[in-house]
């Protein structure tokens, strides 16, 4: 686990424990029970569809000043990090590891339990609570929730120059009619090849190549992870 202590500034710090923890969701993992995988066989998912969270890279000078400005400045500097970030993400063409997750993991349901998968509903949501997620879907008789809990860049503690990628996912697979979660799971990824990370540019150079990998990565451990619990 992400070792939050270690980072030199408690603003950010709290920063960073705020995006890559949950707090209104569970981390736990749980695996889906015999009687409910018997009651999925044949039955209609669909994939919730939500609005990508911001990412943001921590310039060293920014971490300073959100550690010098309080809680105005590291709300300000949060805000600096997220911007920058999301151009990023925009030229390089980067999406939300979330959707590959959801991808991967409704190839296992199929391939399990012959289930039929509904198309998307349009409805974008940020909600957290599984029976309003429910009406979003109707038609369905499971929601397959997948979805990004937090993703930054952060320098190592004591180097400043070499960065490493933190991304936070959750999946729930929700029954639709009760909002009845009946499988879950959590996974928190983060570099630590710490000799060969790259300083800020070295992030989105080469077209974002660093990034693109270490969010590969993550998208990898999550659906080993969650694929245990289906």
């Amino acid at each position: 686990m992400f070792n939050f202590k270690s980072i030199r500034y408690p603003v950010f710090l709290g920063c960073v424990a705020a995006l890559l923890l949950p707090s209104c969701v569970s981390n736990k993992n749980v695996a889906i029970s015999s009687k409910d995988k018997a009651m999925l066989v044949g039955k209609s998912v669909a994939v919730s569809q939500r609005k990508m969270p911001g990412w943001g890279v921590m310039k060293p000078e920014t971490a300073v000043a959100a550690g010098l400005g309080g809680l105005i400045g590291g709300a300000i500097a949060g805000s600096v990090a997220e911007s920058q970030g999301k151009v990023q993400l925009e030229r390089h063409e980067i999406k939300d590891p979330a959707v590959g997750i959801s991808e991967s993991l409704m190839g296992v349901l199929k391939k399990n339990y012959g289930i039929k998968r509904l198309p998307s509903s349009g409805v974008v949501t940020n909600e957290i609570d599984t029976k309003k997620i429910a009406t979003a879907y109707p038609n369905s008789d499971y929601i397959l929730d997948a979805f990004t809990v937090g993703w930054l860049g952060v320098y190592y503690p004591m180097t400043l120059t070499k960065y490493r990628v933190i991304h936070s996912s959750k999946m729930r697979l929700i029954e639709t009619k009760s909002g009845r979660v009946v499988a879950e799971g959590f996974n928190l990824y983060q570099s630590d090849d710490k000799k060969n990370a790259p300083n800020y540019d070295g992030i989105y150079s080469n077209g974002a190549a660093f990034l693109k990998r270490e969010l590969k990565a993550s998208s990898d451990s999550a659906t080993h992870v969650f694929k245990q619990q289906l």
